[in-house]
């Protein structure tokens, strides 16, 4: 009998959208599930949007 070592986490990608919606899924149901983490989450995920867009930026703006 062959051992089978079942799913890899490894192998699962997380790049572009399936990644984006990996997050999100997780945000709201860490949102959803406890309620004493929705300020924390709240403004670490704002926090979060507005740094990505400054680095978004500045990689734009600082071509070679």
């Amino acid at each position: 009998m062959r051992y089978h070592p079942g799913i890899r986490i490894d192998r699962i990608p997380v790049q572009g959208i399936p990644g984006f919606l990996f997050v999100i899924a997780t945000w709201f149901i860490c949102l959803a599930g406890v309620p004493a983490t929705r300020d924390f989450l709240l403004v670490s995920g704002g926090a979060g949007l507005i740094g990505a867009g400054i680095l978004y930026y500045w990689h734009n703006q600082t071509r070679w």
